[in-house]
């Protein structure tokens, strides 16, 4: 569910996990560490929301946070870290979040 709600974080801010560059190249994010932390239990067919925020923002890096609830109860807490990558003849190298890019996620940061 993290991830899902990654996603669909990051096309609220104009990104995407795969986005095209220029030269043919792609910019990704592989998740270098989770963790989910549970409060309550979360029941058959009840709906959860999912709040995404940006708890830090590196050169390389963002970890993401995200709040479960459901009907004001809170469910689960977890993070997502991700890395940068440029994905380039089906190789993998980190690199500096672009300025672009940076500048999206950086209000968004707590």
């Amino acid at each position: 569910m993290m991830e899902s709600a990654e996603h669909a974080f990051l096309r609220s801010v104009g990104l995407s996990v795969m986005q095209p560059t220029a030269d043919g190249s792609h910019l990704t994010w592989p998740r270098v560490a989770t963790q989910c932390d549970y409060q309550s239990a979360a029941r058959f067919e009840e709906m959860l929301e999912i709040a995404v925020s940006v708890e830090h923002l590196g050169n390389k890096s963002v970890r993401y946070r995200f709040e479960f609830t459901c009907e004001n109860r809170a469910v689960a807490t977890g993070t997502i870290t991700a890395v940068c990558c440029l994905l380039k003849a089906g190789r993998l190298e980190s690199v500096a979040i672009p300025d672009a890019v940076r500048e999206q996620l950086a209000p968004l940061a707590g």
